[in-house]
């Protein structure tokens, strides 16, 4: 399934705020501005169509693996080498998971799977952490970090600069010593963790950058010169939060119900364009969906909806489903 991408635009939780602030800008009126801008300089192809109809199929929900709705202490730590220069960047248009409070309920939304593969089952999860690489349950501590760093076949790609559930920069070092991040302890007014066996503590509501030992890395392609790096760990608890997932090993894409029933979408949709693009205010609007009342974060997942399931560029049917606790159901096959 094709995700239409706006060129030049591309929100993250940076931007959408922290788990306090849903307020912010609208990305569909500052993407579509983009999207304009290119076709008026001929460097897209764009036609002015004013709706397209969308066929798509209902599968039965029992046939998805329950997803995950768990409320733990939710740890975020990312590993960043501000010193290189970056020589991989993320093509990530959408976060993988939103922060945002609704109806009194402070939620992290993960629609994309992300789950660390060893992670245990989400009932035993005494405290979830996610990276700029994954998301993992923890069953007791101590315990690990999940993954800061990814190995490479000849080398340790690193984050430069980087988003928790987001997009980041890379470089690739041909050598490097990786830290030992471990979480000693979760309470609930804290989280206590030790890096190369220095401890640190992490107030609820709190974030902490934390320098760690200089070291001599050398960096991939180049010529055998080495670099002085201070790798820079940082960690942020905002409490207990309610995560929901995907399902650990499903594929399927998941999102919140929006305030829409399955039921009352129309098959075909009849999908309004601008320029040759999907207008999903404009989706949402016919479809009775009060974007305005929604948390902003919300309405950034519903673009995502939209533009992955309706999308007038989308290279298949698409195939939804509703489950009994309200949640959408994309099915993919990747």
């Amino acid at each position: 399934m094709a995700v239409t991408k706006f060129a030049g635009y591309r929100p993250n939780i940076a931007e959408i705020g922290t788990f306090e602030s849903v307020s912010g800008r609208d990305l569909r009126t500052e993407a579509f501005c983009v999207s304009v801008r290119e076709a008026s300089n001929g460097d897209t192809d764009m036609t002015e169509t004013d709706s397209t109809a969308t066929p798509w199929r209902r599968y039965p929900p029992d046939s998805v693996a329950t997803p995950i709705v768990q409320r733990v202490p939710y740890l975020e730590l990312k590993l960043e080498h501000p010193d290189l220069e970056p020589s991989g960047h993320g093509e990530q248009f959408y976060p993988d998971a939103l922060p945002y409070e609704i109806d009194g309920d402070r939620r992290v939304f993960y629609w994309r799977p992300t789950l660390e593969s060893s992670t245990p089952d989400a009932a035993d999860w005494v405290l979830a952490c996610a990276t700029t690489h994954e998301l993992g349950g923890v069953k007791s501590v101590p315990a690990s970090s999940p993954q800061l760093t990814t190995d490479a076949a000849d080398g340790t790609v690193v984050v430069v600069d980087g988003t928790v559930a987001g997009d980041a920069t890379t470089a690739k070092l041909g050598s490097c010593t990786v830290p030992n991040v471990r979480i000693e302890d979760a309470p609930s007014s804290t989280v206590e963790l030790t890096a190369n066996e220095t401890t640190y503590t992490v107030p609820s509501g709190e974030r902490r950058e934390i320098e760690l030992s200089q070291q001599q890395v050398d960096v991939h392609g180049g010529n055998g010169t080495t670099q002085t790096v201070t790798p820079v760990l940082t960690a942020r608890y905002p409490g207990r939060r309610e995560v929901h997932h995907p399902a650990q090993g499903a594929m399927y894409r998941l999102f919140p119900s929006f305030g829409l029933s399955l039921d009352e979408v129309p098959n075909p949709l009849t999908a309004p364009l601008t320029a040759g693009e999907l207008d999903e205010k404009s989706l949402a609007e016919a479809l009775g969906i009060d974007l305005s009342k929604r948390p902003y974060a919300e309405r950034v997942l519903w673009q995502a909806f939209a533009h992955t399931v309706f999308s007038p560029h989308a290279d298949a049917k698409p195939e939804l489903t509703q489950l009994p606790q309200g949640h959408v159901v994309l099915r993919t096959s990747q």
